[in-house]
């Protein structure tokens, strides 16, 4: 079905690069966009992972591509914006999915070693590839940005790692910053705070952990890919421009501010 507001909804024929992009919400946006007509350029540090996933939308005819990049690590991210810019010219969407955490210490068990991998892995990663690609947007004056956060980054959690929460409310600062600064320019910066979502990632745990979770949540369950796709779509949108610095709460009302 066409919209009937194309030049509010559509991104068809546009350039989407999603970081994190090979599985869970990162794919989830990467499937999406593709299939909204988006030329995709995914970003992650397994091959494997991305080379099945640009197969798969390849397969439904879509522009897909894939670049391994650990979007932590300064040099890789330098050469594959380079990529981007010299072969595609332009990026329009930029989705920084990117980021995550392992385990739990407690005050007396985290260390600076922890601290430190969580600012590269969830804002370090998010900031140098929007540093690399935000000229291309201000040359067309039109760019979208969002970056993820999570409602741990919004209020207390004890099963959250402390490095975790610290750098989440961090990545809402980072975007609130860069919105104002942006937004002159015709780009958006938002950010979305998911709760708990049935990915890959949150399969890991038991079932007895994930039910427990959805117990303790108003709608009854966890969250979808592409519950979440959905929601980052909007704010990659053309008729998100008057959305800016926002953090789109996405969580099944365990946290509503």
């Amino acid at each position: 079905m066409t919209s009937p507001f194309p030049h509010l909804a559509s991104i068809r024929g546009q350039v989407a690069v999603v970081t994190g992009g090979t599985e869970g919400i990162g794919g989830g946006c990467a499937r999406r966009f593709s299939r909204e007509g988006a030329t995709v350029i995914a970003l992650g540090r397994t091959a494997a992972k991305g080379e099945a996933l640009i197969k798969e939308l390849r397969a439904e005819s879509g522009d897909a591509h894939f670049f391994a990049c650990d979007c932590a690590d300064e040099q890789q991210v330098d050469s594959t914006a380079k990529l981007i810019l010299d072969r595609w010219g332009r990026v329009d969407i930029l989705c920084n999915i990117a980021g995550g955490w392992r385990e739990v210490p407690t005050i007396e068990e985290v260390t600076a070693k922890d601290m430190r991998h969580s600012f590269d892995w969830n804002i370090m990663s998010k900031l140098m590839i929007t540093q690399r690609l935000v000229p291309a947007m201000k040359a067309n004056n039109y760019g979208r940005i969002v970056m993820m956060s999570s409602t741990s980054g919004r209020r207390a959690r004890m099963n959250s790692a402390i490095q975790y929460s610290t750098m989440q409310t961090g990545v809402i600062g980072l975007t609130r910053r860069l919105a104002v600064e942006l937004a002159p320019f015709g780009i958006t910066v938002n950010a979305i705070a998911p709760g708990t979502t049935l990915t890959p990632r949150a399969g890991r745990h038991s079932a007895e952990r994930l039910a427990a979770t959805a117990r303790g949540i108003p709608v009854g369950r966890l969250g979808t890919e592409d519950e979440l796709a959905h929601a980052i779509w909007y704010l990659c949108t053309p008729g998100a421009g008057f959305t800016v610095g926002a953090v789109l709460d996405v969580n099944g009302g365990v946290w509503t501010g």
